[in-house]
């Protein structure tokens, strides 16, 4: 079985990051604090940076530590579980073959069920073979357009970065090799490239914005190397703050997400697949979980998982299919949080921040309307806008309350 990515680093992370890097950069000096009880699912323990808390948590704790304890789950079952679905046909009943006809559209708003939901999504979706670095792993995606692009995870493909190969399997039994059309891990999202071909059934991107509460989902991916899975649920909460780090060590960015939180059950594998509503369209993309350690008998799905919206992945997916690359806003300014807000504990000279006429010391406690009172909080509602636009800064300075305009700056990653 091939390793899956590594845990979340809360952003409390008791790495000092090697320079100022905007908004994300914790700091240095803070207390750090990741919860001994979690664990990447199917793989080695987190190991806790500070001693475990005996205390059981209550159920504020509990909800605080959603903002920061999500895992990603991508590449968790290797292709030995991919092996089982060597023979064509047999992942779904309704699977389509070659000479299908393409599905038409749902109407915009119409309700259908469950199972013409599954009909509907399930011949755009694809499992990702990836083989790089000595390892072997699987995960999801799904088909944008007829000229072979696929949204997935870059957790999912981040092993080929290096020259590995791709191999995207098709709900028909289809197989085909793909090239890596561009990454951002800082959204944790990427796109990879198929031959065009009139057969590929793109998914129809949704308006994440209109998701609410309660509403019926449905998740569809490869959990575990087994294609064609569907599992239903609804939207648990929105705006959610997760922050994820990848497999690449203490130095290894972090992606964080405004999730959309699902109780649709999702497991390594299922990343980078789509997450639809109950009209077939696209509303996220399947990227983490919460989970248990597996000391406390709980090392898969729980029922809390999480997708980037379908919004910000259609922004980045545009720019990584024309440049190859991504870019984020950055406020040049190292984080940390105190009562009362985030303070700004160091504040880059001449970054966006200061230009402001932000300092150190500074204490935000909302961005535009959004109230922030965790770092996560703060980069994810940073992260909801594009490098170049201006957000208000609630903060207090000595006491006083204040407001500021940022004009955001831009880092590619």
């Amino acid at each position: 079985m091939a390793d899956g990515p590594a845990p979340v680093r809360p952003g409390s992370s008791p790495h000092a990051p090697a320079a100022l890097d905007g908004a994300e950069a914790p700091d240095p000096g803070a207390p750090s604090y990741t919860p001994a009880s979690y664990h990447w699912p199917f793989g080695e323990p987190v190991a806790p940076s500070t001693p475990p808390r005996t205390r059981r948590p209550g159920l504020g704790s509990v909800l605080a530590l959603a903002a920061v304890t999500a895992l990603l789950v991508g590449g968790g079952a290797g292709f030995g579980a991919a092996r089982l679905t060597e023979r064509p046909g047999t992942t779904s009943a309704s699977d389509p073959t070659a000479d299908d006809p393409v599905p038409a559209p749902v109407p915009s708003g119409e309700t259908t069920t469950t199972v013409e939901v599954a009909r509907r999504a399930l011949p755009g979706t694809v499992m990702i073979e990836v083989r790089g670095s000595g390892e072997q792993s699987t995960g999801s995606g799904f088909v944008l357009d007829r000229e072979g692009h696929i949204m997935t995870n870059n957790h999912v493909v981040a092993g080929a970065a290096g020259g590995g190969r791709l191999r995207v399997v098709f709900a028909d039994g289809r197989r085909a090799d793909a090239t890596l059309v561009g990454r951002s891990p800082s959204y944790d999202l990427a796109v990879v490239k198929v031959k065009a071909d009139e057969r590929l059934r793109p998914l129809e991107l949704g308006d994440s914005s209109t998701a609410e509460v309660g509403a019926p989902v449905v998740a569809v991916g490869s959990p575990l190397g087994l294609p064609g899975t569907v599992t239903q649920g609804i939207v648990s909460a929105l705006d959610r703050p997760v922050s994820v780090s990848s497999s690449g060590g203490a130095d290894a960015p972090t992606a964080y997400i405004d999730g959309i939180q699902t109780d649709a059950s999702i497991n390594p594998g299922n990343s980078g697949g789509p997450l639809v509503d109950a009209a077939a369209r696209v509303i996220g993309v399947n990227s983490a979980i919460l989970t248990l350690g597996s000391g406390q008998g709980q090392g898969g799905n729980i029922g809390i998982g999480f997708a980037i919206p379908a919004n910000q992945a259609r922004t980045i997916a545009d720019l990584l299919v024309k440049d190859g690359k991504a870019t984020y806003p950055v406020i040049g300014a190292q984080l940390r949080e105190a009562s009362g807000g985030v303070e700004l504990s160091a504040v880059e000279g001449g970054g966006p921040a200061r230009k402001a006429g932000l300092r150190a010391g500074d204490r935000v406690s909302a961005v535009d309307d959004r109230r922030v009172s965790t770092r996560e909080e703060l980069v994810v509602a940073v992260r909801t806008h594009r490098p170049g636009e201006a957000v208000r800064f609630a903060y207090t300075r000595g006491g006083a309350k204040r407001s500021a305009e940022v004009t955001l700056g831009a880092k590619v990653g």
